[in-house]
């Protein structure tokens, strides 16, 4: 009897370990789709056209979206994603932290730094009625700053009682929605969600030529990082030649898969230039930590 119970015990647990290999949505069950966080968005334009082919060649990913690409960050050194893109200018203070050993740099995105003025959606000003405003920058010494205060002079606008706030530019647009600033000048990146969110863009100029704090030349323009667990490395290489083969799609098709993903339209989209997706490697950390470096000199 004794024997027979042991039999039949060693059956369930062979059964229930047969079905377990089929689980799904965890990075460590075996079998299981790669896990791979972002904080959606524009930029996320190559990931979503590669979840889009993954899914139709029948080998989807678990594509799983956090409020920002920052959790996105702390999701990785915790281990619950496999793979994750985090953003470029916080990097430097991610490779700090513990478990960030655990992370290898597989690719970057990168897209055109650009100038670009955006002003409260509330506000209906142009560009020669900016005096008295206060405006957010990055620093007081921006590339973006520069370029924009060159075309406004050239245009005819006054700047001399602008103030200036001076704030880093993922904080720019929630100032904006609380009414903290009036109009801010941020990178290219960011237009698509200062549009989504209502405000107006009153000048843009893609002419910036990178090399100050702002805009280091270092870093050529990535904007994320695209981190990958040491373990899940060959996990992965389907969601890299995905990747790769969205540089032979055309911008109207990068701007339709963000479309289909998200909240953003198309009108928002067009005209604007598309996220490129890149390898990269773990050189690319050091390049950001020395950036940083310099910064803090």
């Amino acid at each position: 009897m004794v024997k027979q119970l042991l039999a039949s015990t060693l059956v369930l647990v062979v059964a229930l370990t047969a079905c377990g290999s089929d689980t799904v949505g965890t990075s460590t069950s075996e079998g299981a789709p790669l896990t791979v966080g972002t904080g959606g968005g524009y930029l996320s334009a190559t990931l979503y056209a590669a979840d889009e082919a993954l899914a139709a060649q029948g080998t989807p990913i678990d594509l799983q979206e956090f409020r920002s690409h920052a959790d996105v960050g702390y999701a990785l050194l915790s281990n619950t994603v496999d793979v994750g893109f985090v953003e470029a200018e916080k990097l430097a203070a991610l490779a700090a932290l513990d478990g960030f050993e655990q992370l290898t740099v597989a690719g970057k995105v990168t897209y055109p730094y650009g100038a670009t003025v955006v002003v409260r959606k509330d506000l209906d000003v142009r560009l020669q009625e900016l005096d008295g405003l206060v405006i957010a920058a990055s620093a007081p010494t921006c590339k973006l700053l520069d370029r924009f205060a060159e075309d406004a002079e050239r245009l005819g606008a006054s700047l001399d009682h602008v103030t200036y706030e001076y704030l880093t530019f993922d904080a720019m647009l929630p100032a904006l929605e609380a009414g903290v600033i009036d109009a801010a000048v941020i990178k290219g990146s960011y237009m698509s969600l200062a549009l989504h969110e209502g405000h107006t863009v009153l000048y843009q100029s893609w002419d910036v030529e990178p090399g100050d704090e702002c805009c280091p030349a270092i870093i050529d323009q990535a904007e994320l990082v695209l981190l990958v667990q040491r373990d899940r490395e060959d996990a992965a290489q389907p969601l890299l030649e995905a990747l790769d083969a969205t540089q032979k799609l055309s911008p109207d098709e990068l701007r339709q898969a963000v479309v289909t993903s998200t909240t953003l339209s198309f009108d928002t989209l067009q005209g604007q230039p598309v996220p490129e997706f890149s390898r990269a490697d773990d050189e690319l950390v050091a390049l950001f930590v020395e950036a940083a470096e310099d910064h803090d000199d």
